[in-house]
Formats: C-alpha cells, sequence, structure tokens
C-alpha cells in the first residue's frame, strides 16, 4: 500500500505544486486589497444593503460585507476557497482510480499481489494528504495576509473556519471518488459530484429567501458549512457530523462496490 500511495503523490506532486500556488495567489489578490475597502467601509456598506435578499444569500448571507469578519468571510471562506478546493477534491477524486483504469495498469497493480482494499486506500489516502496540503497552503495564506493588512481575526477562527472548509470539500472528493468506484466514466462521476457541490451551494444559499428549498437543501452538504458562524465563534459544531458521516460513507460504498467489481 506504501509505494502505491508514494507513487501517486510523485505523480501529482507538480498538480500539488500549481494548485498550492493558483490557492495563494487568489487568496492573497482578495486580501491584499482589504485597507482599500476598510478606507470606505461607511459608503460601500450603505450601497451593499440595497441589494436583494436573494444576492445577499449568494455571497454569505449577511450584508457585513467590510467588517474583518464580513470581508473574510465573503471574500474568501464562503465561495472562493470552497471553489478551488472543491474543483480540486472532485478532479482527484474522480481520477484516482479511473487514471489506472484509462491508462490500463490497474490490472497490473491488482497482479502483483496489491489487494483490492489496499489499493482502494492507498487511493484515498493520496487524495486525503493532496488535499490537505493545498488547504494547508491556504489556511497560511489567510493568516499570514491576513495580518499583513490588519486583518483583526483570531487565529483559531480562521483554523476552525478552514477545517470546516476542509471537511466540506473532502464531502464532495468522497462522492466523486465512490462513483468512481462504483464503476461510473470519470465523466459521470465529475458531473454528479459537481452537482452537488454547486447546486447544493445554490439551493443552500437561496433557502434563506425561499421556503419550499429549506427542506431540500439539508440533503446538500453546504447546507452545514457555515464559516461566518465559525468565525464568529457561534457554529453548532454538530453540523460537522454530516459532513463526517457523508465521507465515511461514501468511503465504505467504495470498498463494498470496488473489491466484487469486474475490473477487466
Amino acid at each position: 500500500m506504501i509505494p502505491i500511495l508514494r507513487w501517486t503523490l510523485w505523480q501529482r506532486r507538480w498538480s500539488i505544486l500549481w494548485w498550492s500556488v493558483g490557492v495563494f495567489a487568489l487568496i492573497f489578490l482578495n486580501l491584499v486589497f482589504y485597507p482599500s475597502f476598510r478606507d470606505q467601509a461607511a459608503e460601500l456598506q450603505k450601497s451593499f444593503e440595497n441589494l436583494p435578499d436573494a444576492a445577499v444569500q449568494l455571497f454569505g448571507g449577511s450584508t457585513d460585507f467590510f467588517s474583518p469578519i464580513g470581508f473574510l468571510n465573503s471574500q474568501v471562506f464562503f465561495l472562493m476557497l470552497p471553489l478551488l478546493l472543491g474543483m480540486l477534491a472532485i478532479g482527484m477524486g474522480s481520477s484516482l482510480l479511473a487514471r489506472e483504469e484509462q491508462d490500463m495498469t490497474i490490472e497490473t497493480l491488482l497482479a502483483r499481489q496489491v489487494s483490492r482494499t489496499n489499493l482502494l486506500v492507498a487511493k484515498g489516502l493520496a487524495g486525503f494528504i493532496i488535499l490537505s496540503i493545498v488547504t494547508i497552503a491556504g489556511l497560511v495564506t489567510t493568516l499570514v495576509v491576513g495580518k499583513f493588512v490588519d486583518l483583526d481575526v483570531s487565529t483559531l477562527s480562521v483554523i476552525l473556519a478552514t477545517l470546516d472548509c476542509f471537511l466540506l470539500v473532502l464531502s464532495f472528493g468522497a462522492v466523486a471518488f465512490v462513483l468512481s468506484a462504483i464503476g461510473k466514466a470519470r465523466g459521470a462521476s465529475l458531473g454528479i459530484a459537481s452537482l452537488v457541490a454547486i447546486g447544493g451551494y445554490l439551493v443552500s444559499s437561496l433557502a434563506g429567501t425561499v421556503d419550499w428549498l429549506k427542506a431540500p437543501s439539508k440533503i446538500f452538504p453546504f447546507h452545514y458549512y457555515q464559516p461566518e458562524a465559525v468565525l464568529r465563534e457561534t457554529y453548532n459544531w454538530n453540523n460537522v457530523l454530516f459532513l463526517i458521516g457523508l465521507t465515511a460513507a461514501c468511503g465504505l460504498l467504495s470498498w463494498l462496490a470496488f473489491r466484487r467489481r469486474d475490473i477487466g
């Protein structure tokens, strides 16, 4: 299992680097202009208070865009970081096994007395490590740039908000991974997992203004992701049980499906 894990990480070393650079660059560009927004906060706030409720919900559910917490929530944690890490997680989840099948190397791996369980665990663990590395790059960038621009948010709150984001996107990747393990084509796993992510964002965001969406929103991971509440230290951490449970369930289903699949 360890050789497969090492090989997968080595294969994706440049991907890890460039994703980390991309996350760093986008977070830096978003946060470095905070002092300019802060100096004009009163005037800008009046404009944003006139936005329709639906538009407000799509940007985090609060018109408090220019306080340190509001800015960090709207510019980093509510949309940009989940979007970037979600793309990475879904792409990996759909390709960790599918790439081996497309390259016709999976049969060779299994012929070398590598059990299907070990192969599945090695691939899943590689995805977890890669996602963790890029997430940590985003966390460090947020903390360092935030201190540089005097973004007055506690370090612990930023760490916990990043953890919440990590658990969210990990669940997206797990959905793509289980579909790949079942034997769905990579395109199908990408599409369905993206639907869960983007559809969940839209449904959960609009549930604040559209009553009939409140019940359906609860089946999507995004409903349980509330970064502003984390930053304000009012988050109900029982919500993460849904994200952890979904990821664990996908892992179990992946194992049950993959060990019985006809690979040939």
